[in-house]
């Protein structure tokens, strides 16, 4: 379990820099948070095919949901 441990600190420092964190930084420690918690704890149960589908549909999501968000926005300046 700690190798496990230390694996994923050791991924967390590379990905952040040095605090404050810039705005995608924040962004992705959100994201990190959510999914390192019980909302994102079911992870575990994919199987190694069922985890590269899920990677390549969160791509999607992601981009829909970004998208849609300045869809948002810009009807708000409106």
């Amino acid at each position: 379990m700690s190798n496990d441990v230390s694996f994923l600190e050791k991924k967390i420092e590379s990905l952040f820099g040095e605090e404050p964190f810039n705005d995608v930084d924040e962004e992705l420690f959100r994201w990190l948070m959510f999914a390192y918690f019980d909302k994102g704890s079911n992870i575990k149960n994919l199987d190694a095919s069922n985890f590269e589908m899920f990677k390549g549909k969160l791509a999607v999501l992601i981009d829909a949901v970004y998208e849609w968000h300045q869809g948002r926005m810009k009807l708000e300046k409106s």
